[in-house]
């Protein structure tokens, strides 16, 4: 995955399944990181929605990935969406965290949208997470 082969990774996790081995969260999370940073969102958005018709327990880091994917490709209105399913996750597990918060902040904030950025301030202290210093910085800047 590191060397850029993402074909590969695709092809071992085929042949893993076809033995009868399904991939955890952390295989799915290496898969989506590898499309994210091979700029693939097209190929991490059917990771994720495989993911979810598998029925894997998602949690807030591989919500928090795509949600990263979506933002560095300048896709706010996708970015949002994550976020708006992993607040309604029916598991009640799945929380988005500061991370998650500063990369939708920021996101936001690039694309001129400073009142969703409060607005997800807002959400941010109702869950009682405390804004660090990068989402000031998106804030103000």
């Amino acid at each position: 995955a590191k060397d850029g082969q993402l074909d590969a990774c695709f092809e071992l996790c085929g042949r893993l399944r076809s033995k009868g081995l399904e991939p955890s969260q952390v295989t799915y999370g290496i898969l989506l990181d590898c499309c994210i940073n091979q700029s693939q969102m097209d190929r991490a958005r059917e990771v994720f929605d495989h993911m979810m018709q598998e029925g894997c327990a998602m949690n807030t880091v591989l919500y928090t990935t795509m949600i990263k994917g979506f933002a560095r490709s300048e896709q706010v209105d996708e970015a949002m969406a994550i976020y708006e399913r992993m607040r309604s996750d029916a598991s009640g597990n799945v929380s988005p965290d500061v991370i998650t918060f500063s990369i939708l902040v920021k996101a936001n904030c690039d694309a001129g949208r400073q009142k969703t950025a409060m607005g997800l301030l807002e959400a941010m202290m109702e869950l009682r997470l405390s804004p660090d210093e990068g989402i000031f910085n998106s804030l103000i800047g």
